[in-house]
């Protein structure tokens, strides 16, 4: 089996348009961020703008300050090679995890007393999940 794998750095200048792009034509990719919250949002939010027949599923490597999202979903809150497991275990887990159904929907702002879509102000994405702990703090 042949696998392709492409890094690509996210940045001001360059976007993850550039990645979905290359593999738009692809069946069955997988994208993996290494990031936290916003890293994920403006990824997943990429991947809604190209409209995917079958959207791919997305991982984290939990790479931000809070990581709430990659905390709820029970992929760890930060990836460390001290503490935490080696890459090449990380990469395995996540080559072999079940994909989990995140809800996410868009929500308009639009001006006071606007019924009509050309007053739209700002459009928003989120996604819906909670974290509960209990025992020790990851």
């Amino acid at each position: 089996m042949y696998i392709s794998i492409q890094v690509f750095e996210l940045s001001s200048s360059q976007g993850p348009e550039a990645g979905l792009k290359l593999f738009s034509n692809v069946s069955n990719f997988r994208v993996l961020i290494g990031g936290g919250d916003g890293t994920v949002a403006w990824v997943v939010d990429a991947i809604e703008k190209f409209n995917f027949e079958s959207p791919p599923p997305v991982s984290i490597l939990p790479l931000g300050t809070g990581n709430d999202l990659s905390r709820s979903l029970q992929w760890g809150r930060g990836f460390s090679k001290i503490s935490g497991p080696s890459l090449s275990h990380f990469l395995h887990d996540v080559n072999h995890a079940a994909v989990t159904v995140v809800d996410r929907w868009k929500v308009d702002i639009k001006e006071e007393n606007s019924n009509d879509d050309q007053n739209v102000i700002q459009s928003k994405f989120m996604m819906n999940y909670l974290g509960i702990y209990h025992g020790h703090c990851f």
